[in-house]
C-alpha cells in the first residue's frame, strides 16, 4: 500500500518549505472497515474550537440514540389499565343495580371495570337478586334477571243476593252502581258492606255482612211482599240469567226472587250446555230447581287393549265407541291383565268431539 504524507500548519503562516516525511504515519483501513493508525503519537488532537464542538455533538447524539434503543428492548412503556365490561338485564326493565353496595343506575345497564370479582344486588320493588360477577380484562360479562310473577294476594269473597219487588231498581255497593235488581254479586270481600236500593221512590239502606264462600240475601220492598227463593241442583256449575241479567248460580245456597213467575236462562259455558226454564216463585219459600243435563257421545281406545271403568261403572273392553255420557267431569279406570292400570279424567262437552286413547305400555 503507498503511504500518505500528511501536512498539517497551525497557528501563523509559516514560510514555505519543502515536505516533511512523517515515518510510519500511514493511514490505512482495514476490511471491517476499522480506522487503525500505526503510529498514533504522530497524530496530533486538532485544537480548532469549531471542530471540538463538532465532535462533542456527535458524541451526544450517538448517546441519545443508544440510550433510546436500550430503552424500547430493556424498559417497555407501561400499557393502559386493563379492563373488562359488565352488563345487567332484566325482565321487566328499570330494575336498580349495586355493585360493591354502591348504586351505578338502573337495567338494562352496561359498566367498563377493572377485572376482578364483585357483589352484584338487582332490585325490582320487594324482588331482590343478589349474586356474585366476576369481570375478566377484555370481556364481557352479562347477567340477564327474570323476576318470577308474584302471586296476588288471595282475597277470600262471598256473595250477595240482591231482589226487590220492583224488579229494575238501582243497586249500589259501597257508593259504586253495581246493577239492578234481581242482582247476585259474587265479588264481594268478606266484612261489611252498605247497601243502598232505590225502589218506588223510596232509598233504602242496609248494612250486610259477607262471609267466604257463602250467599247473604237482601229484599227491599213494601211490607206485604215477601220474596221467595230458588235453588239450583246440577252436577256442574250452572251460571242463571234473567232478562240477560246474572241472578246467581248452581254454587249458591239460594237466589232471592220476588214472588210470581220468572223465565230463566241456565248456562255452563265449559261444557256448551245452555237451556231456558221456567219456574214460579212462592213468598217466603225456596223452590228446587234441578238440571238434567244432556248426554254426548264418548269415544274410548287403548293399546293393546283394556277394560274400562266409568265412575266406577264397567263398561266393556275397548274400542268403544260413541258411548253416551252426561255432560260434565269423569273418571275413567283402565285396566289390562298384564299392564295395569291407568286412571283417566275427561270433561264431555257439546262443543267438540270426545275421544280418549291411552297407551297401556307406557308408564
Amino acid at each position: 500500500m503507498p503511504k500518505t504524507k500528511i501536512v498539517a500548519a497551525f497557528g501563523k503562516r509559516a514560510p514555505a518549505r519543502t515536505e516533511a516525511t512523517v515515518p510510519d504515519a500511514t493511514l490505512e483501513f482495514a476490511e471491517e472497515t476499522a480506522v487503525t493508525v500505526k503510529d498514533p503519537a504522530s497524530v496530533r488532537t486538532p485544537k480548532s474550537p469549531r471542530l471540538a464542538a463538532g465532535v462533542l455533538l456527535g458524541v451526544a447524539a450517538v448517546a441519545l440514540v443508544t440510550a433510546g434503543v436500550y430503552w424500547k428492548d430493556g424498559w417497555p412503556l407501561p400499557l393502559a389499565a386493563a379492563e373488562g365490561s359488565l352488563r345487567v338485564e332484566s325482565d321487566p326493565p328499570g330494575a336498580e343495580v349495586r355493585v360493591d353496595g354502591t348504586t351505578r343506575g338502573v337495567t338494562p345497564l352496561s359498566l367498563s371495570m377493572p377485572p376482578g370479582r364483585y357483589s352484584l344486588t338487582v332490585q325490582h320493588g320487594s324482588n331482590i337478586k343478589e349474586l356474585p360477577v366476576a369481570v375478566t380484562n377484555g370481556d364481557t360479562t352479562v347477567h340477564h334477571i327474570t323476576w318470577a310473577d308474584t302471586p296476588a294476594p288471595v282475597v277470600e269473597t262471598g256473595s250477595l243476593s240482591v231482589a226487590t219487588d220492583q224488579p229494575g231498581s238501582p243497586v249500589l255497593v259501597d257508593g259504586q252502581e253495581r246493577g239492578v235488581t234481581p242482582l247476585t254479586l259474587s265479588d264481594l270481600p268478606v266484612g261489611q258492606h252498605n247497601v243502598v236500593v232505590r225502589a218506588r221512590g223510596t232509598t233504602y239502606t242496609r248494612t250486610v255482612q259477607i262471609e267466604s264462600g257463602t250467599t247473604a240475601s237482601l229484599f227491599f220492598g213494601g211490607t206485604q211482599a215477601i220474596p221467595g227463593s230458588i235453588r239450583i241442583v246440577a252436577p256442574i256449575s250452572i251460571r242463571v240469567f234473567e232478562n240477560g241479567r246474572l241472578i246467581g248460580t248452581s254454587d249458591m245456597d239460594r237466589i232471592m226472587l220476588p214472588a210470581g213467575e220468572h223465565h230463566l236462562e241456565l248456562a255452563a259455558d265449559s261444557v256448551g250446555f245452555q237451556v231456558s226454564q221456567s219456574v214460579r216463585v212462592t213468598a217466603g219459600q225456596t223452590a228446587t230447581l234441578p238440571v238434567d243435563l244432556p248426554r254426548a257421545p264418548l269415544s274410548i281406545n287403548a293399546i293393546p287393549w283394556a277394560e274400562v271403568f266409568i265412575d266406577g261403572t264397567r263398561v266393556g273392553e275397548t274400542p268403544i265407541g260413541n258411548l253416551p255420557q252426561t255432560l260434565g267431569p269423569h273418571e275413567l279406570l283402565f285396566r289390562h291383565p298384564q299392564l295395569g292400570e291407568r286412571r283417566v279424567s275427561t270433561i264431555v262437552t257439546m262443543k267438540e268431539r270426545n275421544r280418549i286413547s291411552v297407551d297401556m305400555r307406557q308408564r
